[in-house]
């Protein structure tokens, strides 16, 4: 194992992940574990699964390699209140231990191109552009996901005044999953299962999803300078729901047939690795990043 290590934590108030690399931009391990955000879970239980984190990413012996460590966000508030040194007291003592914002990181972590849209899809759906050439600051765009919910109520209703009953018993239950705010998987495998056995309402609401996230990408192609960027998708509904993923990626490769569409559920982690490296390297900036991408 190499002499310094350098760690990226990306956490979405549900769970982290981290990537773990060498200074020369070389990823070693990845892993997912318990959120690390204090002001959902407690200082108690984001420092337990923080240490967990670390012992399985890292090897408990091997902390003391440890030269840097980032971490990333997703709300403000974490990022600007966030109180770093009790949260990593005895656990990074020896780390230069930093914290950035989710959206910076994620476009950071993405593949190495001057075109890069990061679209994330949770309880928030969130498009991130960046232009390196021509536009240097982060654009964004986000949109309440669960606006869909809205429409299945009203046809749930329209349904049960008719007399049907086919799958209302399970959309109901998403329904009130949805409402409770409970795990985003019951709503992803729901769906998905749904959908196969060829329920309409289930394909309506994830066409409707799809329909949220394609248009996030509509409101940021204006500032495309050309029409090939590397989309990215991230998050339970994108990567969870193969038919909502599938007509995501239908729609763009229609709108942008030379755009990249690829699967990113470690960017975040690795854009905060990347942070971590670069905050304690000067002149190296795209060695780093090319190792990365290699």
């Amino acid at each position: 194992m190499e002499k310094k290590l350098f760690l990226g934590i990306a956490d979405n108030s549900r769970y982290a992940s981290v990537v773990l690399g060498d200074p020369s931009g070389k990823i070693i391990a990845t892993s997912v574990g318990g959120s690390v955000n204090h002001h959902c879970w407690g200082m108690e239980q984001a420092r337990e699964n923080l240490a967990k984190l670390i012992a399985e990413t890292v090897g408990w012996e091997n902390r003391v390699y440890l030269a840097g460590a980032c971490i990333t966000y997703k709300t403000e508030q974490a990022v600007e209140c966030l109180q770093v040194p009790a949260l990593v007291q005895g656990i990074l003592d020896g780390a230069h231990v930093t914290v950035e914002d989710f959206a910076r990181s994620s476009v950071l972590g993405m593949h190495d191109n001057e075109y890069r849209l990061f679209l994330a899809g949770g309880c928030l759906g969130l498009a991130i552009f960046k232009n390196a050439v021509q536009q240097p600051a982060l654009l964004r765009k986000e949109v309440l996901m669960w606006n869909p919910a809205l429409r299945l109520k009203a046809r749930l209703l329209e349904i049960l005044s008719t007399g049907g009953v086919s799958c209302v018993e399970e959309l109901l239950f998403i329904k009130s999953q949805i409402e409770e705010s409970r795990s985003m998987c019951v709503l992803t495998e729901t769906l998905d299962r749904l959908a196969k056995q060829g329920c309409e309402l289930a394909l309506e609401l994830a066409f409707d999803l799809a329909h949220a996230f394609v248009q996030l990408v509509m409101h940021l192609s204006a500032h495309f300078s050309t029409l090939d960027p590397v989309i990215g998708l991230y998050g339970q509904v994108l990567l969870g729901s193969s038919t909502v993923r599938n007509r995501v990626r239908h729609v763009l490769g229609l709108l942008f047939p030379k755009c990249q569409i690829v699967d990113v559920p470690f960017a975040p982690a690795k854009g905060a690795y990347l942070s971590s490296v670069l905050a304690r390297r000067s002149g190296f900036e795209q060695e780093v990043i090319s190792n990365v991408f290699a």
